[in-house]
C-alpha cells in the first residue's frame, strides 16, 4: 500500500469516530430531562432590579436635560419645546437605548424609570419612539 493509501484510511477512520462521538452526545442527552423553560407559555421571574423599558412619567419631567447628558448612547433622549406652555420636555428612542439605567438613577425628580418589560420586538420602529404628543 502506498502512502496516500494510508492517508485515506486514518482519514476515513477519523471521520467515522467523530461521527459516533457526536451521536453518543445526542443519544446521551436526548432522554434527559429538559433544564430550560418552555419561555412564550411561562414568562421567567424579572429580579427587582431589572433594567427593560425606559418609561417617562410626562407630569414630573422638567425637561433639565441631565438624562440626555448622562447617556452614553446616542440619540436616545432629546430635550424638545412643547407648543402649548414653552415646556421642556424629552422624547425617548428605545431603540437606540443600551439600558445601561444612567438615565433613571439621576433623574432629579424622578420621572424617568427603567420598567420591568422586555418584550421590546417590533415591526414597526416607529413604536420605539416615545413622544410626549403620544
Amino acid at each position: 500500500m502506498k502512502d496516500n493509501d494510508y492517508k485515506l484510511i486514518t482519514d476515513f477512520l477519523k471521520g467515522a469516530i467523530s461521527i459516533i462521538k457526536a451521536l453518543y452526545t445526542v443519544l446521551s442527552q436526548a432522554f434527559k430531562p429538559r433544564v430550560t423553560l418552555l419561555y412564550p407559555e411561562i414568562k421567567p421571574e424579572i429580579p427587582e432590579k431589572f433594567r427593560g423599558r425606559l418609561e417617562l412619567d410626562y407630569q414630573k419631567c422638567i425637561g433639565c436635560g441631565t438624562c440626555t447628558k448622562l447617556c452614553p448612547a446616542l440619540n436616545v433622549l432629546t430635550v424638545k419645546d412643547t407648543e402649548n406652555d414653552g415646556k421642556k420636555l424629552v422624547n425617548i428612542d428605545i431603540s437606540r437605548c443600551i439600558f445601561c439605567g444612567n438615565c433613571a438613577d439621576n433623574c432629579p425628580k424622578g420621572a424617568l424609570n427603567m420598567t420591568k418589560q422586555y418584550e421590546l420586538a417590533t415591526n414597526n420602529k416607529k413604536d420605539l419612539i416615545l413622544k410626549y404628543d403620544d
